[in-house]
């Protein structure tokens, strides 16, 4: 009688996962890369057919700014939704909102990143590399009509795919700007690695914001694009204004007031005078619209870099821009991130990513909003999931599924689909 009551129990308990998509939803391919911050594997939806990647992160209580950065990237990627970024299809439901240390976020599989791309390919085209910059503005477009700045825009966070199909990712050290708060100072304990910084944070601790400084990372980006390697690889903060001003010339005082740290501004002030180098010599596969554009992208002075719309609207693009396929998104509503305006504790924070994660099983939401939340219980297949991994983890990866091909080796020389 006891078996039977065991295995009614576990019946309905399948139902549930059956009815929320979790239990057996996804099959394990390959573990496809790790980090501090845990693992990340591809996965077969089985809903859906769909190649899907898995990140686990692990202890993302451990430090309060890391759950932070965690929750600022969930929500912004679920309230930014674009062709060109990346897209988190499921959270996975924690086994309980009071012991849950892990999250498992189930994104759209992406097979390499522009990184990968840029040192496989050597002969990449005219097409490509104007293909690759629009799809990197229209993304930005986007992202800045809803006041948001990325911050981190480097080749690693652009995802790639063999069609040619680029999506920003990483949007953990993203801030949103409140119209409430014309000037926007954010505390830079880390933004952008050094060599897309814009000049104007270089070695600077704090920094009013403007989306010109991902437009600067967008130019690095592109440059580096156009010379299969880092266009200005600075060993320092001086190293990298040396390798600035050696491309552009010695900036106008004017454009060096706007250089937050002092030590920076004085160095740059007492720079001999540099002419600005030759764009046609520096970027000999571009044609010479890119390299107007270019230089609009990089322009020291801040205000005089186009917004992304304005980029998009230049004449390198003709033929290929169309305002119908290059949306604008409304500002982020204010009460997204009241938390980044108030000292919020772990449990605060425990609280809102469980609220994230709850936005990917709308009845369970329903139910959470509706009841006692200390009293509130429900069932999960992390569990289930975790051995999964945790197999393939001690088997080293064998687990017995073709994995999945690279194809950044051998993007596609044919006309492109813009769309």
């Amino acid at each position: 009688m006891q078996n039977n009551d065991w295995r009614k129990k576990k019946a309905q308990e399948m139902n549930f996962f059956a009815e929320y998509g979790d239990v057996n939803r996804y099959e394990i391919l390959e573990i496809i890369g790790k980090g501090s911050y845990g693992l990340v594997c591809s996965a077969k939806d089985k809903q859906t057919g769909e190649k899907v990647a898995i990140k686990k992160i692990h202890n993302i209580f451990e430090h309060t700014s890391d759950a932070a950065r965690i929750l600022r990237e969930i929500k912004l990627l679920r309230l930014l939704r674009h062709p060109d970024i990346v897209e988190i299809k499921h959270i996975m439901l924690p086994p309980s909102k009071k012991d849950f240390k892990d999250i498992y976020v189930v994104f759209e599989l992406m097979e390499s990143d522009l990184h990968q791309v840029i040192k496989a390919n050597d002969d990449l085209t005219r097409e490509h590399y104007q293909f690759f910059l629009y799809q990197m503005l229209r993304a930005l477009k986007y992202i800045h009509t809803a006041n948001v700045y990325h911050r981190d825009l480097k080749p690693k966070n652009v995802l790639a795919n063999a069609n040619c199909k680029l999506k920003i990712c990483d949007f953990g050290l993203a801030r949103v700007a409140f119209s409430d708060a014309p000037t926007t100072v954010f505390w830079t304990d880390y933004v952008a690695t050094r060599w897309y910084r814009a000049p104007e944070l270089c070695g600077s601790f704090y920094s009013k914001y403007t989306p010109a400084i991902d437009i600067w990372s967008i130019g690095c980006i592109f440059a580096e694009v156009l010379i299969g390697k880092p266009l200005f690889p600075g060993k320092n903060v001086v190293h990298q204004l040396d390798l600035i001003t050696d491309l552009l010339g010695t900036p106008p005082l004017e454009a060096i007031s706007k250089v937050r740290n002092d030590k920076a501004r004085k160095y740059l002030t007492c720079m001999r005078k540099k002419q600005p180098a030759s764009f046609s010599q520096k970027f000999p596969k571009a044609d010479p619209l890119a390299l107007q554009l270019l230089r609009r992208l990089l322009a020291f002075d801040p205000k005089d870099r186009p917004s992304a719309e304005e980029a998009l609207a230049d004449p390198y693009f003709n033929g290929l821009a169309k305002a119908e396929r290059e949306p604008s998104c409304q500002p982020i509503p204010k009460v997204e991130f009241e938390f980044e305006r108030r000292r919020v504790t772990k449990e605060d924070i425990k609280e809102l990513i469980f609220q994230e994660v709850l936005e990917y099983h709308p009845q369970l939401l329903k139910e959470y909003c509706g009841t006692q939340r200390p009293n509130f219980l429900h069932l999960s297949a992390i569990d289930q999931f975790r051995e999964q991994i945790t197999q393939l983890e001690e088997n080293g990866n064998k687990s017995g599924v073709a994995p999945i091909q690279r194809k950044h080796a051998s993007l596609p020389r044919q006309a492109f689909n813009y769309c």
